[in-house]
């Protein structure tokens, strides 16, 4: 497994797409040039980590997802076969429940 920066900018793009972004509006968001963002997708240039931790933390993935296109970590046999966008619902749906477990602490 390898760092393929094209493939890892089509992710970029999947996900910016699915949330109904512009690259001008994440791009602002961001802190980085919209120029920066198109170079990134369509896979003409690389990045800094620190740019792709920006990336991970908006859209809510793993370095690993942006990188490689998996998840490494000890809950990735739950996503194992699904789709983007199952894995996405998911996060939500857990996000969800995690705010709302503070109401059964008080």
């Amino acid at each position: 497994m390898y760092y393929n920066i094209a493939e890892s900018g089509a992710r970029l793009k999947k996900l910016r797409n699915q949330e109904g972004l512009s690259r001008e509006v994440l791009a602002e968001t961001l802190g980085i040039s919209s120029e920066t963002v198109r170079r990134i997708e369509r896979g003409k240039n690389g990045t800094s980590i620190d740019t792709l931790v920006l990336f991970a933390e908006y859209f809510k993935v793993s370095l690993d997802y942006i990188v490689c296109g998996c998840e490494n970590n000890r809950y990735a046999d739950i996503f194992c076969g699904l789709e983007e966008k199952e894995i996405l619902f998911l996060r939500k749906m857990a996000e969800s429940v995690k705010e709302n477990m503070g109401y059964l602490k008080g």
